[in-house]
């Protein structure tokens, strides 16, 4: 599978490895505007000059017809142009999350996929770890019988760089860090959202100019109650980035303790148990994202976190920015209305 790099930007230059450990991966073209951020990336893996590239357009005049997919890591202002262009040109499409800073954006990309006839993955990498997929078999499994609230909780001193756009960007945590864990919800529930309740504000310590703390209640298919709650400047003890999970059912509790997972039952009139439960062994990561992508190309098949899929997770953000801005419950449905 060959394909063009698009976007080489601090993280985006972490996919460079991983691209070169996949045996049936060959990067042919690599495309930034930042004459800057070019030379770094040249310098710090030693890219050949007649593979970069200033626009997609140069890149794909040049290897179009060579190549099979492209990555896209610019930001995401930028994904609706670049996906539409490579799949006009007949390209696969591997983006960073989040897809979009719109829904109807989002709902495009999608659309031009489908008409394309492409396969469109968004890299959804926290769920590509030892903890949310050992918690989604045991959820499967029936491990505490019927999961009936949820709940998740994040504190960090999160986005404390000066001058970035997380900092004076509105609602940046449910933005950003939220996809991740709205979309590890829906993953770990095997569910998803019917409708959203949201409040958002500011500790008056904070550094950042749009809201960074929240309370959600998420609704899931099934009469799933969860409930995420976070503050992004927290100076207190420190959540792990995938956060903390409860997940209630009639059998007990799982929890996830930093990287470990706990089954706890305490029966009334009974006797209370507790056990540290085995984790599963998984492709993580970057790497465990392209390997779904490469194997759902090469058998022809929808990838896990497909462009259609993650739009449920991305209805989570918006129907949460709306209900913060209206005051209301959000049906997610709403978002999908024509």
């Amino acid at each position: 599978m060959r394909g063009i790099h698009v976007g080489l930007g601090g993280r985006a230059r972490s996919w460079i490895p991983v691209c070169e450990r996949r045996p049936e991966v060959e990067m042919i073209a690599y495309v930034e505007p930042v004459a800057d951020n070019r030379r770094a990336a040249q310098e710090q893996h030693s890219l050949p000059e007649e593979q970069l590239f200033v626009s997609i357009e140069d890149a794909l005049k040049a290897v179009g017809d060579e190549a099979d997919f492209v990555l896209d890591t610019t930001p995401p202002a930028a994904h609706e142009t670049i996906a539409t262009q490579s799949f006009a040109a007949g390209l696969h499409v591997i983006q960073e999350k989040p897809m979009s800073v719109d829904f109807p954006s989002a709902r495009r990309m999608v659309a031009a996929a489908e008409a394309a006839g492409k396969t469109f993955m968004v890299t959804q990498n926290y769920r590509f770890a030892p903890v949310p997929r050992t918690t989604r078999r045991l959820v499967e499994e029936g491990s505490i019988g019927a999961v009936q609230t949820v709940d998740m909780g994040f504190y960090r001193a999160w986005a404390t760089r000066p001058g970035t756009h997380y900092t004076s960007m509105p609602y940046p945590l449910v933005t950003d860090m939220g996809i991740h864990h709205f979309d590890l919800l829906r993953y770990v529930l095997g569910a998803d959202p019917m409708r959203v309740r949201c409040t958002t504000w500011n500790p008056p310590w904070g550094w950042h100019r749009g809201d960074a703390a929240h309370n959600l209640t998420i609704e899931f298919e099934g009469g799933v109650i969860a409930i995420h709650h976070a503050n992004g400047a927290s100076v207190g003890k420190q959540s792990p980035w995938h956060g903390d999970l409860r997940l209630e059912g009639p059998e007990g509790s799982l929890t996830w303790e930093e990287n470990a997972i706990y089954r706890t039952h305490h029966p009334v009139g009974g006797e209370a148990s507790r056990e540290e439960l085995p984790l599963d062994e998984v492709a993580t990561g970057q790497d465990g994202l392209l390997a779904v992508f490469v194997e759902a190309l090469l058998a022809g098949r929808e990838p896990e976190c497909s462009g259609q899929d993650n739009l449920k997770s991305l209805a989570i953000v918006f129907a949460a920015i709306q209900s913060a801005t209206e005051g209301r419950p959000v049906e997610i449905a709403e978002l999908f209305a024509d």
